[in-house]
């Protein structure tokens, strides 16, 4: 098990780490050398012999240590605070966690005696500056008293049927949720596999309500998977090895007495090998490319991915059978809905998939696999998002097949034999909205089960009030699962989810279509302009890419995609006349009674409209933020 509490301590040559209130005997001590940033044990006595050290305090994990330009960095989690208790289990968020440095602060030469200079400094002032951004990226989350990176089922299953869990563990972790898998991998090496404190990016939320005068304790909680990180417009799909972008499993947890159960649902890209690169228009259109082969697909000259012929066979053949295969072989059945347009630039992906998934086993996908398309925008078409009971009678049969994790007295008595694999273009807006009505759906059957409720009987009525006013069942639920679309949408889109005000309230709004434009501004600002730099330091943190200055690429290794989006001068002189258009809008306002100012403003203004319409339509791709290191594609 992880320690709860570390010793650190600091001096200008040295760091030392060390389990603090221990009821274990340890006598080794993880050694940091700060000249040399060499990491090593050392014997307790051994270290007792040191200088005096000048900082001496306690932190609360280790999280791991990454190697960044020059420099490397001990990552701790300097604060926590209690998330909930999960089936009287705490759970705890990483309120702070930190990058230290481990270069000395007045180090002039660098371990392999070569000169400090300015530019390693710019480059390792960057570099920590990404390290930071991804350290903050979304809400991280752990527990000293069970192994969170496993659902339900799967820690009895492996406990022997019991609710007893083992202590969490990297040995025993799940590695697909291990958020820190990569930056922990010195310290495991070294044989301190048991003082890495495993994190789970992703959400845990806790309440309780009063459900026909009894007591009822749910939870949510998401696990986001570490194998393809990204963001919305810089990562899409799947690689070769059927891992896709934004693949998050979701876990209701419902008590009551002695009983309690487990619902598991997944979401995740299209397991196709497609792309949306950004391109400054609000919607980019997704294509199909062509198997890597050799290195990154080389660009036209305007920088589109080649698409995929639709006379050849798939290339997303292969990825598609391996993500599906790799379902089956966790979950079960699988019922993948979709529910992208049928219509329109998101039609060729759905094609696509329902191609590869009606050829069954001759293309590799397990028999086990059922495909539903459903297009939520039309069949919801003017804010009727309450059709979405339509899709859930579709697949009644197969979540009532596929049942529910139930425990009676600690022990397992009913397992989960199959999931729901839900997925739209982001998966994140319209996967909520259903995501969250089935959890209602089976919640419900749950409670029933428990003899919570009658039959026919429903907690989902918001009006059902519990004592003293209390919030009903109705409100806990839907607040969780509001929150947690929030949070699966600021790690992967940049801005909270969309249609949330339906998933909270159970009713769609125009104020809260209101705050949708302002969320989708947000996500096309993170997507054009920030995307790309915090790509690299997700892939950095994955270790698909290297940021050490050792393996930094020369500017003559460039792809050839990289060298046909760059801005050539007639796009420079165009992106100079729409900023002078633009600044010369604030002379309305001063000299706006002359009519010739009057006219001069309303050409600049349709010069710098035209201009831009014909920026974001013939050289978009060129003036986005797009990753520079050679990581996830």
């Amino acid at each position: 098990m992880s320690f709860e509490r570390y010793r650190l301590r600091m001096s200008p040559r040295w760091m030392t780490l060390e389990p603090a209130d221990s009821t274990l005997q340890v006598r080794q001590v993880l050694f940091i050398d700060r000249t040399s940033c060499e990491v090593s044990l050392r014997e307790r006595l051994e270290v007792a012999a040191l200088s005096k050290a000048t900082s001496d305090e306690i932190v609360y994990g280790l999280v791991g240590i990454a190697n960044s330009y020059i420099d490397r960095y001990l990552i701790v989690v300097r604060k926590r605070e209690v998330a909930g208790h999960v089936m009287e289990q705490t759970v705890y968020r990483a309120a702070k966690m930190e990058a230290i440095s481990v270069l000395a602060p007045t180090l002039s030469v660098l371990p392999n005696k070569t000169r400090y200079s300015k530019a390693d400094k710019k480059a390792e002032v960057a570099a920590k500056k990404a390290l930071d951004t991804v350290l903050g990226l979304g809400s991280c989350y752990f527990s000293f008293d069970f192994d969170m990176t496993r659902h339900l089922q799967a820690r009895s299953t492996t406990s022997g049927g019991t609710v007893a869990p083992a202590l969490p563990s990297l040995t025993r972790a799940d590695m697909r949720f291990v958020w820190n898998r990569h930056v922990s991998t010195d310290v495991v090496r070294m044989g301190l596999v048991d003082w890495v404190l495993p994190l789970v990016l992703g959400y845990v939320g806790v309440g309780s309500a009063i459900v026909a005068g009894k007591s009822v304790r749910l939870a949510i909680m998401s696990r986001r998977a570490a194998d393809r990180p990204g963001r919305r417009l810089t990562v899409r799909g799947a690689d070769m090895q059927g891992e896709v972008a934004n693949f998050v499993e979701s876990e209701l947890l419902l008590s009551h007495a002695d009983s309690a159960a487990s619902f598991v649902q997944v979401r995740g890209s299209m397991p196709l090998l497609w792309a949306q690169p950004a391109a400054l228009s609000l919607k980019p259109k997704p294509v199909l490319k062509h198997e890597p082969v050799g290195g990154a697909a080389a660009a036209a000259e305007d920088g589109t991915v080649p698409v995929a012929s639709t006379t050849a066979p798939s290339h997303s053949t292969t990825p598609a059978a391996r993500h599906f295969k790799k379902l089956t072989d966790t979950y079960g059945s699988v019922t993948a809905v979709s529910l992208i347009d049928a219509t329109g630039p998101e039609a060729v992906l759905g094609r696509e998939l329902a191609s590869i998934l009606s050829a069954g086993v001759t293309s590799g996908v397990p028999p086990s696999v059922r495909y539903l398309a459903w297009d939520f925008h039309s069949e919801c078409a003017g804010m009727k998002y309450d059709r979405v009971g339509a899709l859930l009678a579709s697949i009644r049969r197969d979540v009532e097949a596929a049942g529910v994790c139930r425990l009676r007295a600690g022990r397992l008595v009913k397992s989960q034999t199959g999931v729901v694999r839900t997925n739209c273009v982001d998966s994140l807006d319209r996967t909520n909205v259903v995501q969250c009505a089935l959890a209602a759906t089976v919640a419900d059957e749950v409670l029933r089960a428990f003899g919570v409720l009658p039959a026919g009987g429903t907690a989902m009525d918001r009006a059902a009030m519990g004592p003293r006013g209390a919030p009903s069942f109705a409100t806990v639920f839907q607040t969780l699962w509001a929150d947690n679309a929030d949070e699966m949408s600021r790690v992967y889109a940049g801005s909270p989810a969309l249609k949330t005000d339906y998933t909270r309230t159970g009713k769609r709004s125009k104020a809260g279509a209101a705050k949708d434009g302002l969320s989708s501004a947000r996500r096309y600002v993170a997507n054009n302009f920030s995307d790309g730099a915090l790509q690299d330091a997700l892939d950095v943190w994955a270790g698909v890419a290297s940021a050490r200055k050792a393996d930094a690429r020369s500017p003559t290794d460039e792809t050839a995609e990289e060298k046909a989006l760059k801005p050539a001068a007639k796009d420079k002189a165009l992106l100079a006349a729409l900023a002078l258009c633009l600044a010369l809008a604030p002379a309305g306002a001063v000299y706006g009674g002359r009519w010739y100012v009057r006219l001069g403003l309303v050409v600049a203004l349709l010069g710098a409209a035209g201009g831009a319409g014909f920026l974001v339509l013939k050289s978009g791709r060129k003036f986005v933020s797009r990753p520079k290191l050679l990581g996830t594609t």
